[in-house]
């Protein structure tokens, strides 16, 4: 069927293989890789393998501020949310439901510059967090920004959201000056997921960092 869509007989070799190559779709890494060299066909040995398998990384590593970590989502084997937030792997956590949060409270409060998180991975591109904020809680008390007229959407705890994971599986923005050193920083699940979690990548940038 593809080849009859693009061929002509009375196009040349050349021809058609650039017009095939316009309308073939390629996937790096392959969707399916054959596992060992045996084929299903008698006789018949299958030494290819995609190039691209296996070498797509699952997870990007920063360093981020001192902090204490707590998941109110429970992880997958080894793949903890403390080990994540360290570069180690990436966290990979159980059905997130309504009211769970991920907690990074610092050892000493800072001034955040930047975040970025990125759910999902190359692997489990739906394993996504959805309808999820990204919430701060200055050091002194949250309550005095929203009477000093700065117009910061405030929880009922006192925290200030400063951002939320967009379709894409990604959160990332920067933290108003006004709002001062930073003790917690939480993301907020919302809503309950038919999919588990992935945090491929996790930076908090502070104003050391930034330098």
């Amino acid at each position: 069927m593809f080849w009859s869509f693009v061929e002509r007989y009375f196009y040349s070799h050349d021809y058609c293989k650039r017009d095939k190559a316009k309308v073939w779709l390629h996937y790096k890494p392959s969707l399916f890789q054959h596992i060992g060299i045996h084929s299903s066909l008698k006789g018949k040995v299958q030494k290819l393998k995609d190039k691209q398998f296996g070498k797509i990384p699952l997870f990007f590593p920063h360093t981020n501020p001192e902090a204490e970590v707590v998941s109110g989502i429970k992880h997958y084997k080894q793949y903890t949310l403390e080990r994540a937030y360290l570069g180690e792997t990436f966290f990979w956590g159980l059905l997130p439901q309504t009211g769970d949060q991920l907690v990074f409270r610092f050892t000493q409060p800072i001034n955040i510059k930047r975040f970025y998180f990125k759910s999902g991975n190359a692997e489990h591109p739906s394993d996504k967090l959805y309808n999820t904020t990204v919430e701060v809680l200055p050091v002194a008390d949250a309550l005095l920004y929203a009477g000093g007229g700065g117009g910061f959407n405030l929880t009922t705890d006192g925290y200030i959201v400063v951002g939320k994971f967009d379709g894409a599986g990604v959160a990332q923005g920067i933290v108003d000056d006004s709002i001062g050193k930073i003790q917690v920083l939480r993301l907020n699940v919302h809503s309950e997921s038919d999919n588990w979690a992935i945090l491929s990548e996790i930076h908090i940038q502070d104003e050391l960092a930034s330098r």
